[in-house]
């Protein structure tokens, strides 16, 4: 059996609630990945949910009073707002760079982190990136992410 807390049909769970925080979603196509953030947030006792794909987390989020909010699933209907992403860039479907741009767009001040196996040269391909999002060469250091994902703490 799985006990995986993101092994959901929904493609998304929240990690235990820390009442007054909002939530940091981690979107990548690789288990070892969510497995391993999904770990690293809670250690940090912060929220967290998990998807697969941009459009599944597209799905999820709304725009209430300005502020963008995720619901996480049945399971927790109040929905939460959405603090953080750690998106993949090469994600099937939607890629990371234009989630980012959405997410962007809807709320401007968010923290943002692009991870990626490719190079910066290789990375050419997806055209034009833009300020205020962190881009971190996989094995990246959590050092900075927690920097990129958390800059209050800094």
């Amino acid at each position: 059996m799985n006990h995986s807390p993101h092994a959901t049909p929904t493609g998304a769970i929240a990690l235990p609630r820390v009442p007054g925080r909002g939530v940091v979603v981690v979107v990548d196509d690789d288990q070892q990945i969510l497995d391993a953030l999904g770990l690293w947030l809670d250690q940090r006792r912060q929220n967290a949910a998990f998807h697969s794909s941009g459009e599944s987390l597209l799905q999820q989020l709304d725009l209430v009073d300005g502020k963008l909010m995720l619901r996480a699933g049945a399971s927790d209907p109040v929905p939460r707002p959405l603090v953080g992403a750690v998106l993949d860039l090469n994600l099937p479907g939607i890629t990371g760079l234009e989630l980012a741009k959405s997410l962007r767009q809807l709320a401007p001040t968010m923290p943002l982190a692009i991870i990626t196996a490719m190079r910066a040269d290789e990375r050419i391909c997806y055209g034009q990136w833009f300020d205020g999002v962190w881009i971190l060469q996989k094995p990246f250091d959590l050092d900075v992410l927690e920097t990129a994902l958390f800059p209050a703490l800094q």
